[in-house]
């Protein structure tokens, strides 16, 4: 028969394993800047992209979506006046499908093509091929926005804003309010909020 251990020898096994752990099975958190990954990245009008080349000079919003998703829908033209706002200001805009279109064909590259053309995207809408990109910043729901500062800082994680069903009704701009402060050279203070959306359906 198999020996058992003693719990107090059980207890130090498990603490040893989970420090074994790879650092990438975290999420990104606050505060801590985006690792140096080579993320493959497939914009739906074609060619690659990159990370670094779709960031602006002050920083870079990557915002989680759908083709079919009635949430992003219903920010979509929220989503244009964010990017359409703060462009000048040098912070730039994707949008990132990391659903499995093989399982779910209604997120393919031709389909994401008619929903950028048909909501107006002034910024890339990408595939996050293998849900690489989705799997570093533990984006779980679509839409759901990550903001990094000018040095790749993730600064804040969550929700656009407030109201998810009604942009007329928004109390708190959380996204707009954290690209403010982070311009101003201050602290963004909501750093992560709960985003209402659609589950994203990884590979994985």
């Amino acid at each position: 028969m198999p020996k058992t251990l003693p719990p107090g020898r059980r207890l130090l096994l498990l603490a040893l394993a989970a420090l074994a752990l790879p650092a990438a099975a975290q999420p990104l958190q606050v505060g801590q800047p985006l690792p140096e990954m080579a993320f493959r990245l497939t914009p739906a009008s074609g060619g690659t992209a990159t990370l670094e080349g779709l960031s602006g000079e002050h920083g870079l919003v990557v915002v989680f979506w759908s083709n079919v998703c009635p949430w992003t829908e219903r920010y979509a033209e929220r989503m244009v006046a964010l990017a359409r706002d703060y462009a000048p200001a040098g912070i730039g805009f994707v949008a990132v499908n990391a659903n499995d279109s093989t399982r779910f064909p209604d997120e393919d590259l031709a389909t994401m093509r008619l929903t950028a053309d048909r909501a107006g995207f002034p910024f890339p809408y990408v595939v996050d091929e293998g849900g690489r990109l989705a799997a570093t910043l533990g984006a779980r729901t679509a839409p759901q926005a990550f903001f990094f500062d000018d040095g790749m800082v993730l600064r804040y994680e969550g929700a656009l804003d407030s109201s998810p069903a009604d942009a007329a009704r928004v109390d708190d701009p959380y996204l707009r309010d954290a690209m403010d402060l982070v311009l101003a050279g201050r602290e963004v203070e909501v750093q992560r909020t709960n985003a209402l959306g659609c589950t994203i359906k990884r590979s994985d």
